[in-house]
């Protein structure tokens, strides 16, 4: 079978590799779509040369955890799935056949795309920060980043009863993307009065009550600390893989505001709680809420492409040109 290899620094080739049957508690799935995630891929596919403490990743290397396709083989003692499944799949890889246990998989209602399933891992990732912000009704969100995971998180703050959802990103097209997705304002954090517009946009002038800070970028977070109310939350969904100087006294210890880490590893295993849902759950909920057509990915979609295209797909990644939403669909193999 195929499967997209990172072979050495900034080079993703489309390789044989070996295929196998499922075993005890698996099921053989056959790929239809998988979703590049443009920030963990990046590193991946140029070694983290960003990283902090000289932390690098090794070749060969493969990604690649959020995709969907259709059950072929079912292993011993599978009972809760089928051969002709349509399911959603973690960690599958980008790969022409993935071999998985089906804790790993979720089924995908008849009438969701298996497009927009590929999606649903990622999208978990900002469920869980917009479930760690609390929100109740009336409260403010400011996103801060709207690629693909501030996307997501300007339709699940809305979701969640959260006005006015405010958006920021430097590139119009994406700032117009998130109105169209649910955004009450867009501001371009440039503006030399970013944090006052903010807080402008607040009952009082007082600042928002919740911000996602999707960027990673640590002149975003003294943005959203700045931005950000008395006793209000600041939710780390972006990865911030350099050093990040913060002015705790001031923007954090005074105003009493929360720092809280959102990185999808930090969620139960086992049992889902209040504001804590484990991932498989989360997932249940957005494939959910995509069959009701109370949520909408497509317009997050930009670009598909044959596996056979991903030399030319991870030099753009490395290069730092992407779009947001590129997937692969690998019925183009057949």
């Amino acid at each position: 079978m195929k499967k997209i290899i990172f072979t050495k620094k900034d080079t993703a080739e489309l390789l044989d590799v070996a295929d196998r049957a499922p075993d005890k508690g698996e099921v053989r799935v056959k790929l239809a779509f998988s979703t590049v995630s443009a920030g963990t891929e990046r590193a991946l596919v140029t070694g983290n040369p960003g990283g902090g403490d000289g932390f690098r990743f090794g070749f060969p290397s493969s990604s690649g955890y959020s995709g969907s396709g259709i059950i072929t083989d079912i292993g011993p003692e599978v009972t809760d799935f089928k051969v002709g499944d349509r399911v959603m799949v973690h960690g599958g890889g980008h790969a022409q056949f993935c071999t998985v246990p089906t804790k790993e998989l979720v089924l995908v209602p008849d009438n969701v795309s298996l497009e927009e399933a590929a999606l649903v891992i990622i999208a978990g990732f900002s469920l869980a920060a917009i479930r760690k912000a609390k929100i109740n009704l009336g409260n403010s969100c400011l996103v801060m980043g709207l690629g693909i995971l501030g996307l997501f998180s300007i339709q699940f703050a809305k979701l969640s009863g959260a006005y006015p959802v405010i958006g920021a990103d430097l590139l119009p097209e994406r700032r117009e993307l998130a109105k169209s997705l649910g955004a009450d304002i867009v501001l371009d954090p440039t503006a030399p009065d970013f944090s006052e517009q903010c807080k402008k946009l607040t009952p009082m002038d007082n600042g928002v009550n919740s911000v996602i800070e999707v960027t990673g970028n640590p002149k975003a977070l003294k943005q959203a600390l700045s931005s950000t109310a008395k006793f209000g939350k600041v939710i780390l969904l972006g990865c911030t893989r350099t050093m990040t100087e913060v002015d705790f006294y001031h923007d954090v210890h005074c105003p009493g505001i929360e720092l809280i880490g959102a990185h999808s590893g930090a969620r139960p295993t086992g049992e889902s709680h209040s504001g804590f849902f484990t991932e498989m759950d989360d997932c249940r909920v957005i494939l959910s809420y995509l069959s009701a057509g109370r949520l909408d990915f497509k317009p997050i979609i930009s670009e598909h492409h044959s596996p056979t295209e991903a030399t030319e797909v991870y030099s753009r990644l490395a290069s730092g040109n992407f779009p947001i939403g590129v997937q692969f669909d690998w019925s183009l193999l057949d």
